[in-house]
């Protein structure tokens, strides 16, 4: 038995291209950013970007073009899969990650601070709440010690 199953997290190097094949079938593709901390010969630590190709089929793929725009921050989980080819008398091999499904991490603002929607570039601000201080006496389990 073998699995082949695949979950990266960075973020988007380009903006998503979709495409259609002669079918008809929609498909996204896009470039995404993944980080490795790699130690440096001096004792310090670094980073190294991995650039794994992905791609999606389908319906949920052409749903998600819109929001899959450079720099924005996600999760996919798929399969790798490779192609090879040759080019100028050289095999080539080709890892992509097909993706089956993928999570958005992050909700990216414009410049005015306004949340962007992809169906409309004026989209109306989301009000933000405040975060509430809470303290460990505001948790009732953490309050009765003497309990114990």
């Amino acid at each position: 038995m073998s699995i082949n199953h695949v979950i990266l997290s960075g973020n988007l190097g380009a903006n998503s291209e979709l495409r259609y094949t002669k079918n008809g079938t929609p498909v996204l593709t896009f470039p995404l950013a993944v980080n490795d901390r790699v130690p440096n010969g001096d004792g310090t630590w670094g980073n190294y970007t991995n650039w794994p190709d992905c791609s999606m089929f389908g319906k949920r793929a052409e749903a998600l073009a819109p929001y899959l725009t450079k720099g924005v921050k996600v999760t996919v989980s798929g399969r790798v899969r490779t192609h090879s080819y040759q080019k100028d008398g050289q095999n080539i091999k080709r890892w992509e990650i097909r993706v089956d499904n993928v999570e958005l991490m992050q909700v990216k603002r414009d410049q005015q601070g306004a949340y962007s929607h992809p169906a409309e570039q004026a989209a109306q601000p989301i009000a933000a709440s405040p975060v509430p201080d809470v303290y460990d006496e505001d948790i009732p389990f953490l309050r009765s010690k003497d309990a114990i």
